[in-house]
C-alpha cells in the first residue's frame, strides 16, 4: 500500500499522516473560527462533514475583504435507506436546531444536513449518534453507503432481505479507527496500536460505491456502481448473486481521459462467499488504484486500463478459487414504489413523492410538519428511496384514511396529484451549497418540468434528471432526458440512456442557455411525438 510519496496527490500524503482519521480536527474544534484548514477539510469528509460556503453571498464577500460564509454539510449512513419512526424524529429535530431547516433525501438513501456552523458540529454530530445514526464512512475514501432496493424486506413478491445484507456489507467496511467516536461521541482516547486491516494507512484511492439491485427492481441504478450485486433467485428462493464492477458515472468536461462507465459482467457469488469475494474486489482497488491522478483513481478507470481479465485474473488469486460465470439477464426494471401497497403482514407501506429529495415547508406544501405529525402520530418505519423519495411502512389497515387527511391538509405529493414527468425526476442540490456546482440544478429543475407541464408535456413517461456539474449526483448519465450544468446558467442536454438503467445516454444539444433549456427540451418531446414508432420510448428514440 502506498506511503507518502511526494508522486502521490495531496489528498494521499494528507491521509497517511493523519493519524488514522484524526488529523488536527480536535483541535481546530476547539479555536473561534468560521471553518477548518483545508488539510483538516480533506480527513473531516470521512467523518461524514463536507465544508462549503454560501456561494449566493462569495462575491460580495469577497469585495467586502471578509470571510466566505462558511457552513457545513453533514451526511448519515444509512444502509439501504432504513430508519425508525423515532430515528426519524431525532433526525427531524436536530435539523431544526442546528440546520437550515431542511432535511435532504439523497440518490444514495441517506439523510443530508445543510447549513451547520462550525461551534455547532460537535453538538450535532453527538446527536446523531444519540438517535442511533452514524456518519462514518458516509463520505471519504472508503466503502460509502451501501444502497438497496427499500421494500425488497416487506414486499410480500420478494423473497430477498437485500436490507439487512446492505446492512452487514456496511459494517463489514467500516473503518476501525477509533478515531469518529473519540472526536464526537466520548472523548476517549485509544491507548493501543491501531490499524486498518482493510483499508491502511491512506485507505482507498477514492470513494468507492456498493449497490444491491433484483432484476426486477434496479431503483438503485446497479450498473453505476463500484460494485453492483444484483440477486439471482432460483425457484422463488435465493441462489446467489451476480457481480458488476467498474460503474461510475463523474467525469470532466472537455477531459475525454474522464468519462461515465457502465460496470463490467465480473462473477456470479454463492450467498456465503459474497462478503469475502467484496472484500477482495476492494483490496484490488486500494492496492492497483491511481493515487497520482484523483480524476482518475476511481475503480472504473482501473479496469477500463486493465481490462475485466485482468481484474478477474487478480481476484481469482486473491479468493483462491475460479469465478463462476455471470448469470445472464434478460430484462430489468424499476419501480419508485409510490402510493399505498401492501406488504407482508396484513400491512401497508406508502410512497410518497419528495421533489429533490428536499424535505421542508413552503407556503404551497408543509411537507416537513407533515411528515412528522404522521410519525409521530403512527410510528411507522421509514424507507429513504434512491429516487430521493421517502416511504412509510408497517402501517394499519385503520390508519390509512387518517394518514390520508394529513397529506391532504399538508398538500404533499401523491401518486394523484403528481405528473409523471415531476414523479420521474430528480436533481442534485447544486449552488448554493456544493463547491463543485457550474450551474443551477436543485433550484431550476422544479420550474422546468412547470413550464413543460404548461406546454403540455407533462404526462411523458421518462425519466428527467438534472446535474449542477458532471459529477452527477443525480445520475444523470442514465436518464432517458439529462440535463448537465457547464458554466453559470449554462447547459449541455443529454438523450438516449434507458428507464431500466442500463444504458448511458449522450449529448444532443451543447452549450444552451438556462433561458431555453424549455424551448430546446420541448423540441425533442415533440420531435419524439411526431416521428416515434408505436410503444417506442424516449430513450430508446435518442439512442443514436
Amino acid at each position: 500500500m502506498p506511503d507518502e510519496n511526494p508522486e502521490h496527490t495531496k489528498e494521499e500524503i494528507i491521509k497517511g499522516s493523519s493519524n488514522y482519521l484524526r488529523g488536527d480536527i480536535k483541535e481546530e474544534l476547539s479555536k473561534d473560527t468560521s471553518h477548518f484548514k483545508e488539510e483538516t477539510t480533506k480527513v473531516l469528509k470521512f467523518h461524514g462533514i463536507y465544508q462549503q460556503d454560501n456561494r449566493d453571498t462569495r462575491m460580495q464577500r469577497v469585495s467586502q475583504k471578509i470571510d466566505k460564509e462558511y457552513m457545513f454539510m453533514i451526511r448519515t449512513k444509512l444502509p439501504g435507506g432504513q430508519l425508525t419512526g423515532e430515528q426519524y424524529l431525532g433526525l427531524n429535530s436536530i435539523c431544526d436546531k442546528y440546520s437550515n431547516q431542511t432535511l435532504r433525501i439523497t440518490t444514495r438513501q441517506t439523510i443530508q444536513f445543510h447549513g451547520v456552523i462550525k461551534g455547532d458540529l460537535n453538538k450535532t454530530l453527538n446527536e446523531i449518534n444519540q438517535s442511533l445514526v452514524i456518519t462514518y464512512g458516509s463520505c471519504g475514501d472508503t466503502v460509502r453507503n451501501v444502497t438497496a432496493c427499500p421494500v425488497c424486506d416487506i414486499d410480500p413478491d420478494c423473497s430477498i432481505n437485500l436490507n439487512k445484507l446492505a446492512q452487514e456489507i456496511s459494517n463489514h467496511f467500516l473503518p476501525k479507527s477509533r478515531a469518529y467516536y473519540e472526536i464526537w461521541i466520548d472523548g476517549e482516547k485509544n491507548t493501543g496500536i491501531e490499524q486498518e486491516p482493510l483499508y491502511g494507512k491512506t485507505y482507498l484511492p477514492r470513494k468507492f460505491k456498493i449497490g444491491l439491485a433484483l432484476p426486477h427492481d434496479n431503483c438503485v441504478d446497479v450498473f453505476i456502481q463500484d460494485v453492483g450485486v444484483v440477486g439471482i433467485c432460483h425457484d422463488k428462493s435465493l441462489w446467489g448473486f451476480n457481480i458488476l464492477v467498474g460503474g461510475g458515472l463523474g467525469y470532466t468536461h472537455k477531459k475525454p481521459e474522464t468519462f461515465p462507465r457502465l460496470g463490467s459482467e465480473l462473477c456470479f457469488v454463492t450467498p456465503e462467499r459474497l462478503i469475502k469475494t467484496l472484500e477482495k474486489i476492494v483490496t484490488i482497488h486500494r492496492d492497483y488504484g491511481g493515487r497520482v491522478n484523483r480524476k482518475h483513481a476511481r475503480l472504473k478507470y482501473l479496469i477500463e486500463d486493465k481490462g475485466i481479465n485482468w481484474f478477474r485474473t487478480k481476484l481469482e488469486s486473491r479468493t483462491g478459487s475460479k469465478l463462476e460465470p455471470f448469470k445472464k439477464i434478460q430484462n430489468y426494471n424499476v419501480y419508485d414504489h409510490l402510493g399505498w401497497h401492501n406488504q407482508k403482514s396484513d400491512l401497508w407501506y406508502l410512497g410518497l413523492f419528495i421533489e429533490n429529495g428536499k424535505i421542508c415547508d413552503s407556503d404551497k406544501r408543509k411537507i416537513k410538519t407533515g411528515l412528522k405529525e404522521i410519525v409521530e402520530k403512527f410510528s411507522p418505519d421509514i424507507r429513504l428511496t434512491p429516487q430521493q423519495n421517502i416511504i412509510l411502512a408497517n402501517i394499519k389497515e385503520e390508519h390509512k384514511d387518517e394518514i390520508n387527511k394529513i397529506i391532504e391538509k399538508y398538500k404533499i405529493y401523491t401518486v394523484e396529484n403528481v405528473s409523471n414527468l415531476r414523479r420521474n425526476s430528480m436533481a442534485c442540490p447544486a449552488l448554493p451549497t456544493c463547491g463543485l456546482a457550474l450551474a443551477e440544478a436543485e433550484r431550476a429543475l422544479p420550474s422546468i418540468i412547470d413550464e413543460l407541464e404548461k406546454l403540455g408535456y407533462g404526462e411523458e413517461m421518462l425519466s428527467l434528471r438534472m446535474s449542477g456539474c458532471p459529477n452527477s449526483c443525480s445520475r444523470t448519465p442514465m436518464a432517458e432526458l439529462g440535463i448537465i450544468g457547464i458554466s453559470t446558467n449554462r447547459y449541455n442536454i443529454h438523450a438516449g440512456g434507458n428507464f431500466e438503467g442500463t444504458r448511458l445516454n449522450k449529448i444532443c444539444k451543447e452549450n444552451i442557455l438556462g433561458k431555453s433549456v424549455v424551448s430546446e427540451i420541448a423540441r425533442l418531446l415533440e420531435t419524439y411525438r411526431e416521428k416515434r414508432n408505436p410503444n417506442e420510448r424516449f430513450g430508446d428514440f435518442y439512442q443514436d
